[in-house]
């Protein structure tokens, strides 16, 4: 009896002994960067998360559907929610947009190849940006779109987006925009 125990102290001690050298400190690297962004705002509504990057995809089109000057393709629903509102600081809401206009129309945004840079794009078509009752909103953030009336809690402004032609010929590629928008509350 004695011998094993005296059998399993030392099988214990050895079997400590060897995983000790198995255990060994931690190492610890640098695993990159998190940013935190948003704000705090006084304002009537706050701008739901979801509706602050959004990509809109408008789609693919035939340089034939764009035949002449002022062509329209690709009518594209899109929205801005909006969170929290409190309709005893205001009571209606609209947006405008702001970004780079097309250098034959300045009512529509100038597309690119983002991807890119800017090589590949097409040519003689930009994007317009309506509000949902057809109202054009140039991108150049002075036009707001038509007020929405608001009610407490969520709501919703809906806008369309489409290309355009700004030139009598339009040359195939990437057709890329993008615009910020503010909110105005009264």
């Amino acid at each position: 009896m004695l011998k094993t125990k005296m059998l399993v102290k030392t099988v214990l001690a050895v079997s400590v002994l060897s995983l000790s050298g198995f255990a060994s400190a931690a190492t610890v690297v640098n695993g990159g960067k998190v940013n935190f962004t948003g704000q705090i705002v006084n304002a009537a509504c706050a701008v739901s998360a979801k509706s602050m990057n959004q990509t809109i995809n408008i789609g693919q089109y035939r340089t034939a559907q764009f035949d002449s000057l002022g062509k329209t393709a690709g009518d594209t629903g899109f929205s801005i929610d909006l969170e929290a509102c409190d309709t005893t600081v205001a009571q209606n809401a609209s947006a405008s947009f702001s970004g780079v206009s097309d250098a034959n129309d300045k009512t529509v945004l100038a597309v690119r190849n983002i991807t890119s840079g800017g090589a590949g794009a097409a040519t003689g078509v930009g994007v317009e940006i309506t509000d949902h009752t057809g109202k054009v909103l140039t991108p150049d953030g002075s036009v707001f779109s038509t007020a929405k009336q608001l009610i407490d809690g969520a709501n919703t402004l809906d806008f369309i987006a489409r290309y355009k032609s700004t030139l009598d010929t339009v040359t195939p590629g990437q057709a890329d925009a993008d615009v910020t928008f503010k909110m105005q509350y009264d």
